[in-house]
């Protein structure tokens, strides 16, 4: 068992030294990653070379669609908004409504961060916010410090939840129940982390006076994430929760208008006037996000979503279903039902209202993808790792009941179920609920992306609980919870911010802060997870 856990364990390994700690960037070290996958899987493991190979191909295709169209959708419509000056206006207008240097923090690193976390992730809800307030006057590494810590409650839900999609594909459990579970348990941790992030820039002195903004902040964004993520779905949680977290906060701040601001040493609040923004322009600058929601919540009702999904009679074409190598886990992608798509047709219509041309659509559609390349070549390679490393023989076709690979009678354990059954001899039922956080926690660290630290763990939580007889949708919740913990420590993420604030190599002074909060935050987590396993297990969502 030891040696089948260290080959299966190599391509951790190589993500781990070369994103890290050679800092290679993913697109580059998740491809010798697969390699590595595909050769332990065929040499050491013995499993068929065609089987795995299309195992890979299938995991690729995933990444590809629909993990990465939809961040791809996302950043489409920003670029068309930011080169044609409309995501200035929506900037300028955020800055308007206060000069109070804690409720920038959080109106513009918390509620804003969480806004583009919710539509695109992948970065820019840490490097745009940064830049805003390094413009409004902040400090180059706080306002990269505060913008690490604030993006961590929506991190689960980002890029329209597909961290959560990618976690429920990869381990067969159901959607709306790994919803759920993460958000019972994000909701109190981004009601927490609204305090983290005014003390992330002021540290004890500037909290009193904060403390009804913080409140209004935190509770608003953590009522709502949990109320949608519940009882609506995963895909619009983020986003719905900072648009009511921005409507409070901005109706909040308007009450607070005539209040003493708090300021940085030796500034006056004569030097920091805001530009004046007009209501027609912000809600135009808003218009495609708001028909995002709109359009999210009309393909998702259940009367339209059989449809619109692909699955009732006469809709099977917007369905693209296809066996690759295993009759009872077959690829498909909705393809008109998909958040990506949905957010272009979003832009699409909004896009005349507001003036723009479909000439720039298209010239920002070829930029982007030439942008995401990257991005789509280090997860579409960490997706068919995940593939390859949950393949198990025999596997048999539901129909027929006959072995489609293998023998039936002969079993040959996956990859990540050898990890599994090493975890389980050297870490006991009681003690696991309290490590299980910091699964998400190392795979963002290693990739800088809880989508991909899904796809790398998520089974692995789920056999690990079932083994141990815990919740094994406690577990894959609790991974994904604790990716948010990553984000602040993530190699990529930290670059992200230096390279925005013009702190270009020195991501480890940056580090060295973050770090103060990564990891209270992760104890905490644990000691969250270890109360739902044990104290109060009525409140866990049943899994598959």
């Amino acid at each position: 068992m030891l040696s089948g856990a260290l080959v299966a364990s190599l391509p951790l390994l190589v993500l781990l030294i070369g994103i890290p700690l050679m800092m290679k960037p993913a697109a580059k070290v998740a491809p010798i990653a697969l390699v590595v996958t595909v050769l332990g899987a065929i040499l050491f493991f013995g499993l068929p070379t065609k089987v795995v190979l299309l195992a890979a191909l299938q995991g690729g295709l995933t990444g590809i669609f629909p993990i990465m169209y939809i961040p791809f959708g996302a950043l489409v419509i920003y670029n068309v908004l930011k080169v044609t000056g409309w995501m200035d206006k929506m900037q300028g207008a955020m800055a308007n409504l206060t000069i109070d240097r804690r409720a920038q923090a959080l109106l513009i690193a918390f509620g804003f961060g969480a806004f583009l976390e919710g539509i695109c992730g992948f970065g820019a809800p840490v490097a745009i916010p940064a830049m805003i307030l390094v413009g409004l006057g902040y400090n180059p590494m706080m306002a990269a410090m505060v913008c690490l810590v604030a993006n961590t409650g929506p991190v689960p839900f980002g890029s329209l939840a597909i961290p959560t999609v990618t976690l429920a594909k990869t381990t067969g459990q159901d959607l709306m129940g790994l919803s759920m579970m993460t958000g019972r348990l994000m909701a109190p941790l981004a009601f927490i982390m609204a305090f983290a992030t005014v003390y992330a820039m002021s540290r004890g002195k500037g909290m009193r006076g904060a403390l009804g903004t913080i409140l209004v902040t935190g509770a608003s964004f953590a009522v709502t994430e949990f109320l949608v993520s519940n009882f609506v779905s995963a895909e619009l949680t983020s986003v719905l929760a900072a648009l009511v977290c921005l409507t409070a906060t901005a109706i909040h701040l308007k009450f607070k208008a005539k209040e003493e601001p708090w300021l940085f040493e030796g500034e006056k609040a004569s030097d920091n006037a805001a530009p004046e923004f007009h209501p027609r322009e912000l809600f135009l600058s808003w218009l495609p996000y708001l028909l995002l929601a709109t359009f999210i919540i009309l393909v998702n009702l259940k009367a339209t979503k059989p449809l619109f999904a692909g699955t009732a009679p006469g809709w099977q074409a917007l369905l693209i279903k296809v066996q690759i190598y295993n009759p009872g886990k077959l690829y498909a992608f909705s393809w008109l039902q998909t958040p990506g798509t949905v957010m272009l047709i979003a832009g699409l219509v909004a896009f005349p209202f507001m003036g723009v041309k479909y000439a720039v659509v298209g010239a920002q559609f070829g930029k982007t993808f030439r942008q995401m390349i990257p991005s789509f070549i280090a997860v579409a390679c960490i997706l068919a790792i995940s593939e390859v490393m949950n393949v198990s023989l025999p596997i048999v076709d539901p129909k027929t009941k006959l072995a489609v690979w293998g023998v039936l009678g002969t079993k040959q354990i996956s990859m990540v179920a050898t990890l599994s059954q090493s975890i389980v001899h050297v870490v006991s039922r009681s003690v696991y609920p309290l490590l299980s956080p910091l699964f998400g926690m190392i795979g963002v660290f290693l990739t800088g992306s809880n989508t991909s630290a899904n796809a790398l763990f998520g089974n692995l939580q789920v056999l690990t609980a079932k083994a141990m007889g815990l919740s094994d949708i406690l577990m894959a919740a609790a991974g994904s919870a604790g990716a948010s913990a990553g984000k602040m420590v993530s190699p990529q993420s930290i670059v992200i911010a230096a390279t925005a604030v013009g702190l270009a190599g020195k991501e480890g002074q940056i580090m060295r802060q973050t770090i103060n909060y990564t990891i209270p935050y992760v104890i905490l987590l644990g000691l969250m997870v270890w109360a739902f396993a044990f104290l109060f297990p009525g409140l866990v969502p049943l899994g598959r």
